[in-house]
């Protein structure tokens, strides 16, 4: 049994919060918050779980195990640092932090203490994306030409980081999950529409280099009337989308279309190919709960997460590089 605590009773925290309370494998004794009605909620809902709002009495409480960091990204790297000092394991929500020096710090000082640190890149645990990795390795769809993300809502400004740190890492680390590579280049666009003095980008579309063959595009707003959380694979033989927002026994289809290149006597001619669709079947596992069940495995079998400080680290400095292009206005590298 791991003893855990949380940090963060917002609204992904209660999320984080209500799965580590219903994991057998983990023991949710604390929870830490700065609001109030943080502490009224837990009190309502897990009454055996104790609440605190100095997070220097879960650093001091020998008996937790493991902190579970669910707070703003700006507060993530103070936060994981402090809990790894206290010799704590730690997961961190997405990003890891806002910049790689602080990232590394994290890395680093995880491999001294002999402490897990994971990263919650969730879509790495959704059953829907490891079925799109598998199909994709397979070959079923062939030579893969791009992979294009849309990560659109309307609210939940942040008043820190731009909406490419808050949406688009999911996508950055799906793509990288999907073509199990990382990208080489990057470009990005932006703009900044209700926070303009501060220069916080409200809608950002990245491309992501991974090879003179092969890119990602990904579009993500805050300002956009429609909710959207959509992936596109698309491929030489056949393209799948996962809809992240679709009912359950639908979120992932494949169809069999393309335009098919011939070589005949008066020249190259394009053929489009309109075959059926079909649903993909996927397990019906929910992904918080199998990024929780992993990382109380990987401390109780001491093994590395799949998503670990190193992985944090990386997409942490893609996210660098698009912010450069960003204020650039030009491709920049990526320096692994």
């Amino acid at each position: 049994m791991v003893n855990v605590a949380v940090a963060g009773v917002g609204v992904w925290g209660k999320n984080v919060v209500k799965n580590f309370y219903d994991v057998k494998q983990a023991n949710l004794l604390f929870c830490y918050d700065s609001n109030p009605a943080s502490f009224k909620w837990v009190k309502e809902n897990y009454p055996t779980v104790k609440t605190v709002d100095d997070y220097a009495k879960v650093l001091t409480n020998t008996k937790i195990d493991a902190v579970i960091i669910a707070t703003p990204p700006h507060t993530h790297f103070e936060l994981s640092r402090g809990a790894l000092d206290a010799d704590k394991h730690v997961l961190v929500e997405k990003p890891l932090t806002l910049s790689s020096r602080d990232a590394a710090e994290l890395v680093e000082l995880a491999h001294k203490k002999g402490k897990k640190l994971m990263v919650g890149h969730l879509l790495r645990y959704h059953p829907a994306v490891l079925k799109m990795r598998e199909k994709i390795e397979t070959g079923e769809l062939g030579k893969i030409f791009y992979i294009q993300s849309q990560r659109l809502a309307l609210g939940r400004v942040r008043r820190v980081e731009n909406v490419m740190w808050c949406l688009a890492t999911h996508d950055v680390y799906t793509a990288v999950y999907l073509l199990g590579r990382y990208p080489e280049k990057v470009i990005a666009v932006g703009k900044s529409f209700l926070q303009k003095e501060k220069g916080i980008e409200d809608v950002v579309f990245l491309t992501l280099f991974f090879d003179e063959e092969v890119f990602a595009h990904i579009h993500t707003s805050w300002i956009d009337q429609e909710k959207v959380r959509k992936t596109k694979v698309v491929g030489e033989k056949k393209m799948i989308v996962f809809d992240e927002l679709a009912s359950p026994i639908c979120k992932l289809k494949m169809y069999d279309k393309g335009i098919h290149v011939e070589q005949e006597k008066s020249g190259i001619n394009f053929h489009v190919r309109e075959n059926n669709e079909a649903i993909v079947n996927v397990d019906d596992k929910q992904p918080l709960r199998e990024e929780c069940l992993h990382f109380i495995k990987c401390i109780e079998e001491n093994s590395p997460p799949l998503t670990d400080g190193e992985e944090g680290l990386k997409v942490v400095k893609v996210l660098e590089a698009a912010q450069r292009s960003l204020k650039l206005g030009e491709a920049v590298d990526i320096s692994l």
